[in-house]
């Protein structure tokens, strides 16, 4: 399937791209397997500039990471309470401080059976790891979710007044998402039960959707104009629907 846009709603935002060149969905290279010295070495053969050009695939990667946390935010608007959990024990070991935060999700979801919830990874400058977790959290006593928890200090905090939870969030990312611990590990977690951002690529179907929201004429909230060598030039517009 060739498709000129693409329309992804993540609860009150629309975002539309149109695009110069139609694109095929679900278009995946592969890839040989080889050593990475041998990789390496065809490289700069082939390419002296590859290195160089991977860092800008890596930043590209760290784009879309934002992108899909922020998107994933935004479909779940019930995602308003946001808790902060730290090591009063200077772990920075991600796998071990994932593994406590893992076991902490078990304690939590068998009290509340259908929780809703994302986290993500973030280093103290002492470089500890700790976590932002964002969740439909019932009441609950500080000092017991403290208990739950089990590691350290926890922080609770109610999100109000915040336009774009999802943006809100992601601005912890701007300095982590590069951190070389993180590399080839998850950056975020999430409960199975979230809603997901939904994508459109057939044309009628986001003519439709647009018009159905009133958004076909609307002024975008942002918008803004890239490209590259595999897409050609891209529209990028987001719209807000207003309640």
């Amino acid at each position: 399937m060739y498709y000129p846009r693409k329309l992804i709603i993540s609860g009150r935002y629309f975002e539309l791209y149109e695009y110069e060149k139609s694109l095929k969905k679900d278009f995946t290279r592969t890839k040989k397997k080889i050593t990475e010295s041998v990789q390496l070495l065809i490289d700069d053969l082939i390419d002296p500039n590859k290195r160089v050009k991977d860092l800008v695939k890596r930043i590209d990667s760290i784009t879309r990471t934002r992108n899909q946390i922020r998107r994933n935010i935004n479909a779940n608007p019930d995602l308003t309470k946001f808790v902060t959990l730290t090591f009063a024990e200077n772990i920075t070991d991600v796998e071990t401080a994932n593994e406590h935060f893992h076991k902490f999700i078990k304690r939590l979801t068998y009290k509340f059976v259908d929780l809703k919830y994302f986290a993500i990874i973030e280093f103290q400058h002492r470089g500890a790891v700790h976590y932002h977790f964002l969740s439909d959290l019932a009441y609950i006593k500080s000092k017991e979710l403290e208990k739950i928890w089990g590691h350290g200090f926890i922080k609770i905090n109610k999100i109000k007044h915040v336009e774009n939870i999802g943006a809100y969030v992601c601005k912890y990312l701007q300095k982590d998402m590069t951190e070389t611990r993180l590399f080839n590990k998850k950056k975020f977690f999430y409960s199975k039960n979230l809603e997901k951002p939904i994508e459109i690529y057939d044309d009628k179907e986001i003519t439709n959707t647009l018009e159905y929201y009133d958004l076909s004429n609307a002024e975008p909230e942002y918008k803004n104009k890239f490209s590259n060598d595999f897409i050609g030039n891209v529209e990028y517009k987001v719209f807000k629907l207003k309640i």
